[in-house]
């Protein structure tokens, strides 16, 4: 494997231009379809999976929004209506009436069909990421694998040769062939250049079955400068897995007070509600980790309302932000009762029971969650 050491960009007089970003998202849907596609599927954040991947690019240098679904999914999902609901006024939606042989010739009819022009950003919507502004020029966005703790799939992933000149030299398929990673994103300063390219490709292989790196690597063969632009907090949702995982870390998390985050503590007998807290380091130390990681934490208590503000400011002085502080609930059983459904999959609502005072939050709330974290 070939190391690429991050080099200087060339000048590129970065973020004048306004870039068309195109969302290719016509890969079939099953039949029955088991759950609405993952770009049709409800994040964390309660935007569509599209949006979440569209805003990975800086919103000032983005003009337009395509995106290009088949007719099926139109016809299933309603997938237009949805999209203006996620999107504002700037979203164009193409329905494409056949399944194309893959992303690139999505892109390749996405082209024709809406007329582009300017420069254009395809973009995966299955990954998102920070970025910077991005060039006034043809680029490729990057992620550099030895900053991550885990990499899901890599034998699926596209890897990036860089020249001496610090610019794309190539992106290799399914190939470990240096440290850095394709995060998806690929900025063309010219559409007609990634159709004469496609059009090349497919007279060459006698096949339309390509994806956008090919069409890449092919104009920079022929002589097309591609710039790396780096990115950070690189999450990528290819598998299931990879999905399941990223959704467990933005989990809301219902957690007592007393007994849990601090010693017990009651009305009757010492130690008493509103006395100096002993922290419960271990859970609290868990609870922060989640935290971190984008889970928001419900607090409940049976401490009276009278004890909200000292209880507000011990969890804040244990570096708990509480999403919510739920006081005077009841002395007894709590049930969780929430729907499952193909945008929350079962099981949406899970039960932990900690014996009181105990430092075992870590092995029973969301187990080795927070190892496994790629950027933790």
């Amino acid at each position: 494997m070939t190391t690429e050491q991050p080099r200087p960009a060339p000048e590129s007089g970065a973020g004048a231009l306004t870039w068309t970003l195109i969302l290719p998202c016509a890969a079939p849907i099953p039949m029955p379809p088991a759950r609405r596609p993952k770009w049709l599927l409800t994040a964390p954040n309660g935007d569509l999976f599209v949006r979440v991947a569209a805003d990975s690019l800086p919103r000032d240098q983005l003009g337009d929004v395509v995106v290009a679904f088949l007719r099926e999914a139109e016809e299933t999902y309603h997938c237009t209506e949805a999209i203006r609901r996620a999107f504002d006024d700037r979203v164009r939606c193409v329905v494409l009436e056949e399944r194309t042989a893959g992303p690139a010739e999505t892109v390749r009819q996405v082209i024709d069909r809406a007329g582009l022009t300017g420069p254009i950003a395809v973009k995966d919507s299955d990954s998102f990421f920070g970025l910077p502004a991005l060039p006034d020029s043809s680029f490729l966005a990057v992620s550099d694998i030895r900053g991550r703790q885990r990499l899901s799939s890599p034998g699926r992933k596209s890897y990036v040769r860089l020249n001496e000149q610090g610019m794309v030299a190539d992106v290799v398929e399914k190939n470990i062939v240096s440290n850095l990673i394709s995060c998806g994103l690929y900025g063309f300063l010219d559409p007609a250049v990634f159709a004469v390219e496609f059009d090349r490709l497919v007279r060459q292989v006698g096949h339309r079955r390509l994806f956008v790196s090919h069409v890449l690597s092919s104009a920079v063969l022929h002589g097309e400068v591609f710039l790396p632009v780096h990115t950070t907090d690189f999450v990528d949702l290819e598998t299931a897995e990879d999905l399941e995982d990223y959704r467990l870390g933005y989990a809301t998390i219902v957690i007592d007070v007393d007994g849990v985050i601090f010693r017990n503590q009651s009305r009757f007998f010492p130690p008493y509600w509103g006395d100096p807290v002993e922290p419960i380091q271990d859970n609290i130390d868990h609870a922060r980790a989640l935290q971190a990681r984008g889970a928001q934490l419900v607090f409940m208590t049976a401490r009276p309302e009278l004890y909200r503000a000292v209880t507000a400011a011990a969890l804040q002085q244990a570096g708990l932000r509480p999403h919510a502080l739920v006081m005077g609930c009841n002395h007894s059983a709590r049930f969780l009762v929430n729907d499952y459904a193909q945008s929350n999959p079962y099981p949406s609502a899970v039960a932990v029971n900690v014996e009181r005072n105990r430092s075992a939050l870590s092995s029973l709330l969301l187990p080795g969650r927070v190892a496994l974290d790629r950027d933790l």
